[in-house]
């Protein structure tokens, strides 16, 4: 196998060029603005429900919204365990490779911090105080329970999946008018992740080379940790709705809340495995790691592709 070190070593460099400060970027008094939508309509689906109002759609809006941050901080939880286990593997090897692991570490438990900030910011200034899943350890734990390499392809997956949200939902969207400020977090938490898909690549490149074989397995590890993030967010998502009927202040009809249950839930897939699943730079990654990997997400990628065939 290759010298990977000047890789590390550019992982590194890329990120003190987009590195930023989170009092600079979020700071610990910040006063969201509520009139506007924070999230793309794209990830929410809530302008397409029928039974709410104007105002009621923008608050299901807030609510996914606050959600979608809180799902960051949940998740990135085994993010950190995974860069630490990675960083300490390192210790007494390549002080380069152990560098840059460490560096994405401390970047994983400030986006942590970001998001927290936000959904403090969040309760303070919302109608109500939203419900948010709490099991966060226990969720990574089970996830650090699987291979390293098909925690890393997960991984990737999610940081490939931020990057075509910001793209397609933020920096493309010519039609809708969303809040800077959010739209800035996303941003921002973009950038560094953007480094930490490097990362991820060339981690699973050295487990690949001292175990050609693992591959499969690890590909049916990373299917059955979509089918564990799919529950999860099934869960946040009877959150969510909770949240909503306190906030507008009635309940839903039985055929109301089945429409958004399952009008929600199909947004919710698509956003966070669809949408990753079909993100060009995931694909290739997989592509570069091994050609039979693109193959089978290929196939196992149409069980989440719901919201197309809903759309349709």
């Amino acid at each position: 196998m290759m010298d990977q070190t000047p890789e590390y070593q550019s992982c590194i460099q890329g990120s003190e060029k987009v590195s930023w400060r989170l009092d600079e970027l979020l700071p610990k008094d910040t006063v969201l603005d509520f009139s506007r939508r924070f999230l793309s309509d794209e990830l929410t689906g809530a302008e397409a429900i029928p039974f709410l109002s104007a105002e009621e759609r923008l608050m299901l809006n807030h609510i996914r919204s606050n959600s979608y941050a809180h799902l960051f901080l949940f998740l990135e939880e085994y993010a950190v365990a995974l860069a630490a286990q990675r960083a300490g593997l390192e210790l007494h090897g390549n002080a380069t490779h152990m560098r840059a692991l460490l560096r994405f570490t401390e970047e994983e438990l400030k986006h942590q911090q970001l998001f927290a900030r936000f959904t403090s910011a969040f309760a303070r200034g919302f109608k109500i105080v939203p419900a948010l899943l709490d099991n966060h350890v226990e969720v990574a734990r089970a996830i650090m329970a699987k291979s390293n390499l098909s925690v890393l392809i997960f991984n990737l997956h999610l940081e490939l999946m931020t990057q075509q949200h910001y793209l397609e939902m933020v920096r493309n969207n010519k039609t809708e008018v969303l809040d800077p400020l959010f739209c800035n977090m996303l941003k921002h938490h973009w950038l560094e992740e953007a480094q930490h898909t490097r990362l991820d690549f060339l981690e699973a490149q050295k487990i690949l080379a001292r175990e050609p074989g693992a591959l499969d397995a690890a590909l049916t590890e990373y299917a059955e940790l979509l089918q564990a993030l799919r529950a999860t967010l099934t869960a946040q998502l009877a959150l969510d709705l909770q949240s909503l009927e306190r906030a507008v202040g009635r309940t839903f009809s039985p055929e109301e809340h089945k429409y958004l249950s399952e009008s929600q839930e199909r947004s919710y897939v698509w956003g966070f495995i669809g949408m990753g699943m079909k993100a060009p730079l995931f694909l290739s990654r997989l592509r570069a790691l091994s050609p039979r990997a693109e193959r089978r997400i290929m196939e196992l990628a149409p069980t989440y592709y719901c919201h197309v065939d809903a759309a349709a």
